[in-house]
């Protein structure tokens, strides 16, 4: 059986090899999503027991620091994947 048309399968030195997403990306990536889903669950917690305790006073602190570590993950998560879009 002849295998003339067959291309070749080993990258030529002129033509590079097609390469993936980078590992910082996905990194970045899951600690984004890290970040959304701890703040979703503590927002969604809070507005939970806050709507659904009548009888008892339901106080929250809020972490500046926490806001800032989160935030900033997330913002550096959607700002990476809106380069990495713009780019193709």
């Amino acid at each position: 059986m002849s295998r003339e048309g067959a291309g070749d399968k080993k990258p030529t030195p002129d033509r590079p090899r097609a390469s993936g997403t980078p590992i910082w990306v996905w990194v970045v990536y899951a600690f984004g999503i890290l970040a959304a889903a701890i703040f979703a669950f503590s927002l969604l917690f809070t507005l939970g027991a806050l709507l659904l305790s009548d009888d008892v006073a339901v106080t929250y602190d809020v972490s500046a620091l926490a806001l800032v570590l989160w935030g900033g993950l997330i913002l550096l998560a959607v700002v990476t994947w809106v380069m990495r879009r713009r780019q193709r």
